[in-house]
């Protein structure tokens, strides 16, 4: 009896996971419906909704800057194409619009086509950490219901074959773990940033009377060096100077 019962409340997990992914999915699908039919600020809001709610996927963060793009918010289209190839590098589609964006800006922004080993995996996964963190989930359920059989089974041969799946099992949970653990860090850390107003001075020294080194324009990627409080020290065609955090958006 008890064995039913558990894998009954294993049976439940499953099922609750499964709605919240049914749900995220019709949410998406609505978004792109809006979009297609040119209603773009309701289509960018539908998709924020999920974006809100950590559901990031390259798919998700590529259609959120077409929607910027299309309301002629250029800084908040590079922005979001940025974070999409952070999770997917070379990624040919984020880098077409993000390329085609370039044009657009006053300060060119330099587009990175070289795909670094780690990068590289991350572009074959092509995976959100929720993706990884839901499927972890599902194989220690998994894992779950291979240890009662192995448990409660007395024939040898067939608690063998339950121990060497549970092993595998197990195995391919921690690997799920450490992509999840992965991608999140990936898209978290950032020494990149956009400029996020018209013009921007770009100050010799941190402080608001300090003498202005260089102007740079919307939409602007920068590299940040080094921080304090209220300021961000920045790189940009190996000019440096430091800028107001108000004004820039981390990648």
């Amino acid at each position: 009896m008890w064995l039913r019962e558990s894998i009954f409340v294993i049976f439940l997990i499953f099922l609750s996971f499964q709605n919240i992914g049914q749900e995220n999915y019709i949410i998406f699908d609505n978004a792109n419906n809006l979009y297609e039919n040119k209603l773009y600020d309701s289509a960018k809001n539908t998709y924020l909704k999920l974006y809100n709610k950590d559901q990031i996927s390259k798919e998700l963060l590529l259609n959120l800057g077409n929607s910027y793009f299309k309301l002629d918010s250029l800084p908040q289209a590079v922005l979001f194409y940025e974070k999409g190839l952070k999770l997917a590098p070379g990624n040919k589609d984020l880098l077409h619009n993000l390329q085609f964006c370039n044009t657009l800006l006053k300060d060119k922004n330099s587009v990175n086509n070289s795909i670094f080993i780690n990068d590289l995996v991350l572009s074959f996964l092509g995976k959100s950490p929720n993706f990884w963190a839901y499927s972890s989930i599902f194989l220690l359920a998994i894992s779950c219901v291979l240890f009662l059989f192995y448990w409660t089974i007395s024939n040898i041969q067939h608690k063998r074959i339950y121990f060497y799946s549970l092993i595998l099992s197990l195995l391919i949970f921690t690997f799920t773990i450490f992509l999840s653990a992965v991608s999140k860090a990936k898209i978290k850390d950032s020494n990149y940033a956009i400029i996020f107003s018209p013009i921007v001075k770009v100050m010799i020294a941190p402080s608001e009377n300090a003498t202005t080194t260089y102007q740079l324009h919307e939409g602007t990627k920068a590299k940040i060096t080094e921080e304090n409080q209220e300021w961000y020290e920045i790189s940009f065609n190996d000019r440096k100077g430091w800028v107001q955090k108000k004004y820039l958006k981390k990648i």
